[in-house]
């Protein structure tokens, strides 16, 4: 049994695991509660184990940022073992869920880019996010995957099928092996050190039959790692995401000065199609608590205010490209009557794949007016998102 298991695990191909690209800029429900997020309307993307966002933006008098967003993936970062294709592809919502799921904070610092936030307090926030329906993988990612598949199982039947050759002609194998059974035929304890010691050697003799082997078939591995790392993860056709949160507004930047600044919950929804193009929308419902606005006559007030936001997004990614260009419109109208008056945003992006798992995301367009005064709404900011644990 012990020499069946050894010969298992030596045949077992071992393949070293590749680092992909899985950064599309996703939306951090963080950061969109507190404002600062690249886009409101983003598509589902697969996402990094690990990512952080960095934005600066007017107002700020620094070169340093002021807004920080943190996302983990709880499934890649706890996940033990490997995931197969099939459950990677799977529309089954237990997958979708599981590989989406994404935990979100954030900060935002005192800055003076939106009439909204008090440039004497610190704003914290918590969210996550998850996938209802993703889009199906593209037919170049199945074909590939075919392909990989299919060259892998040629060269791991040749390796085994050699492995298992050289094992029987292998004199000092067959020794081994030999002298392993007569022991056992005198009834000698499988654990016992002699038999042991056998076993060991057996092993060792094993590894270095199955080196030598792996190294006739550098061309064919060469190959199929090739093969392996232009390996991309393209999704089209519908899909759905949802997000949801809450944030603390800490008064003079003191802990136990805190309140509810606002909550909300959100759906992203829409196509990718493979021209390049998405169409995207969202209906969003935010709750501000204790929001303070500007009476007609001049004076101040506060009220629960609660809003209901409608929007869409267009996006070109040239297939094949690391730029991309897209632009949204959210209205937002105001469920409280007689507080504040309906208001709008609008945003457009410019984006950039830097590589390795970066993107630079530079944004410019109107922030919806302030519930205080309707004064600096104009948006202008440099982000950037990085992913770590990529590995797959």
């Amino acid at each position: 049994m012990l020499v069946c298991g050894l010969l298992a695990n030596a045949q077992t191909l071992d393949t070293s695991k590749l680092k992909l690209n899985l950064l599309r800029a996703p939306s951090s429900p963080a950061a969109n509660l507190l404002g600062f997020a690249v886009s409101d309307i983003e598509k589902p993307s697969d996402v990094s184990d690990f990512m952080f966002t960095l934005q600066s933006a007017t107002g700020t008098n620094s070169l340093f940022p002021s807004n920080y967003a943190v996302d983990l993936a709880p499934f890649w970062i706890f996940r033990s073992g490997a995931l197969t294709t099939d459950r990677f592809s799977s529309k089954n919502f237990s997958d979708v869920f599981k590989q989406s799921f994404v935990v979100s904070t954030a900060i935002r610092n005192a800055d003076t880019s939106s009439s909204d936030y008090d440039a004497r307090n610190l704003y914290q926030s918590m969210g996550i996010k998850f996938s209802i329906i993703r889009g199906s993988l593209s037919k170049k990612t199945t074909t590939l995957l075919e392909s990989i598949h299919e060259l892998q199982s040629e060269i791991a039947s040749g390796i085994n099928l050699a492995i298992s050759e050289k094992l029987e002609s292998d004199s000092i194998y067959q020794s081994l092996k030999r002298a392993r059974q007569i022991k056992l035929a005198e009834k000698m304890d499988p654990d016992h050190a002699e038999v042991v010691a056998i076993s060991l050697k057996m092993e060792k003799r094993l590894e270095k039959i199955k080196a030598s082997i792996v190294k006739t078939y550098t061309e064919e591995l060469a190959s199929l790692q090739k093969q392996a790392a232009a390996f991309k993860i393209e999704r089209f056709g519908f899909f759905m995401d949802f997000a949801g949160g809450m944030s603390l507004e800490y008064i003079d930047r003191t802990f136990n000065k805190s309140r509810v600044y606002n909550a909300g919950v959100w759906l992203n929804f829409g196509a990718n199609y493979q021209n390049g193009f998405s169409l995207m929308g969202i209906t969003r419902f935010f709750q501000n608590p204790d929001k303070v606005f500007t009476e007609s006559n001049g004076t101040y007030n506060s009220a629960n205010i609660s809003t209901l936001d409608a929007g869409a997004r267009i996006v070109y990614d040239h297939p094949g490209s690391r730029f991309s260009l897209s632009t949204e419109a959210i209205y937002r109208s105001v469920l409280t009557k007689n507080t504040i008056d309906p208001s709008w945003r609008w945003v457009m992006n410019a984006e950039y794949d830097i590589g390795n798992n970066q993107r630079l995301t530079l944004l410019f367009g109107r922030a919806f007016n302030g519930t205080t005064t309707s004064d600096g709404n104009v948006i202008a900011a440099l982000n950037f998102l990085k992913g770590i644990g990529n590995y797959r």
